[in-house]
């Protein structure tokens, strides 16, 4: 296989691991990582090959598998796309450029939504700003941005890297203004991609009426958790809905996702 840049570089490693049942069969995620897993897609090859439990395979599987990567020239770990000077080739409709890659692992959690009769799942948020940065922008579908403003100030302090700003978008397509909270990243270095999204779900239960995680007739949360990954955390904001202890739940993915970015130093092929 051919190797390619890792769109957020090669040093970030952020989030809930992925459950072992959750990497079954599981189109979303199948490697047993980090949310954000600091590897090109040739790494992350080389370590579900060698690495028992990161691919949910048989031994003798992975022993039959051939794998041969083929390394890039001129990347560093350092190096986060813009770095690279090539051209950003839109990977979904709201992906469309780098804003928006730094913007899903931020929000992708947090403003979960399937709008399906069956499913009925839906946190509230809204991402983008009017039509423009999908991902980048914040407002409520139940709340006022004033509230919803003030609630992210508060957070704001534990959230190193990215600031808050009230923005307006001229929409052509309506002639209405399109009103949101961006989300800047002012030290990249300091920013942790996944963290706020916890933070988004803490505040989607203070915001409703009913816990939106609870499982229930209309309510099926196995697709959010596919995503997510942690059943642990899952139970714990099911069961203690605004009063989850988020800041526990980080310290803890801080941890693992030390000790996961030490163990799969061993995979890299870039410094």
């Amino acid at each position: 296989m051919l190797d390619r840049p890792n769109p957020l570089g090669g040093l970030k490693v952020d989030g809930p691991p992925l459950d072992l049942r959750w990497s079954r069969q599981n189109y979303v995620g199948a490697f047993r990582v980090p949310y954000v897993h600091g590897l090109t897609i040739g790494e992350l090859a080389r370590m579900a090959k060698e690495a028992p439990g990161v691919l949910e395979i048989s031994d003798e599987e992975r022993a039959k598998g051939r794998l041969r990567v083929i390394p890039m020239r001129g990347w560093t770990r350092a190096m986060r796309w813009p770095d690279t000077g090539l051209k950003f080739i839109p990977t979904s409709g709201l992906i469309q450029d780098f804003e928006a890659v730094q913007g899903y692992p931020m929000t992708g959690l947090g403003s979960y939504f399937d709008p399906n009769p069956k499913v009925n799942f839906d946190l509230g948020f809204r991402t983008g700003v009017g039509p423009a940065h999908p991902f980048r922008g914040l407002s409520h579908r139940r709340v006022p941005l004033e509230a919803l403003e003030k609630e992210l100030a508060a957070i704001q302090p534990k959230l190193p890297g990215i600031r808050f700003q009230r923005i307006t978008i001229p929409n052509t397509k309506t002639g209405r203004n399109g009103t949101g909270i961006y989300i800047q990243i002012t030290d990249p270095e300091a920013w942790r991609p996944v963290e706020l999204n916890f933070w988004m779900m803490k505040l989607a239960c203070k915001f409703s009426p009913q816990n939106p995680f609870r499982p229930g007739p209309n309510r099926d949360v196995s697709g959010f958790l596919r995503h997510m990954g942690s059943q642990a955390f899952l139970d714990d904001i099911v069961a203690r809905g605004a009063q989850v202890d988020v800041e526990k739940w980080l310290a803890q993915w801080r941890e693992q996702a030390r000790v996961y970015q030490e163990q799969s130093k061993r995979y890299w092929l870039y410094r």
